[in-house]
């Protein structure tokens, strides 16, 4: 899949993941679901920042949130992470390592 470096959508994701609270809270949404309060006390927080950080998670499309009475659920949604993953993949060339990939090319251009 062909993922365009001008992606709105891989914009949001990038920017939410430039965060590093907010991989965090990524890596632990990635080992169970938890509670918005918990990750505010794990990442001693209050509850307005940590909610600052969810929210951008959520608007990336990276994480869901289902409120059960006064308590807020969260857990990872590892569909957008692909998004990511395929921008990356994509500019992986099959030249070997950045040496190697400039030398063939400079081996290419002079052919």
């Amino acid at each position: 899949m062909n993922i365009p470096y001008d992606s709105p959508q891989l914009d949001t994701v990038l920017d939410a993941l430039a965060n590093q609270k907010r991989r965090g809270i990524i890596h632990e949404l990635s080992l169970q679901p938890t509670t918005v309060g918990q990750l505010a006390q794990q990442y001693n927080l209050s509850l307005p920042a940590i909610h600052k950080h969810i929210r951008a998670l959520e608007n990336a499309q990276l994480i869901i949130r289902k409120k059960a009475g006064r308590t807020n659920f969260v857990a990872l949604d590892p569909g957008t992470l692909g998004l990511a993953q395929n921008w990356i993949t994509q500019y992986q060339t099959g030249w070997g390592n950045a040496s190697a990939t400039l030398e063939n090319y400079i081996s290419r251009m002079q052919e």
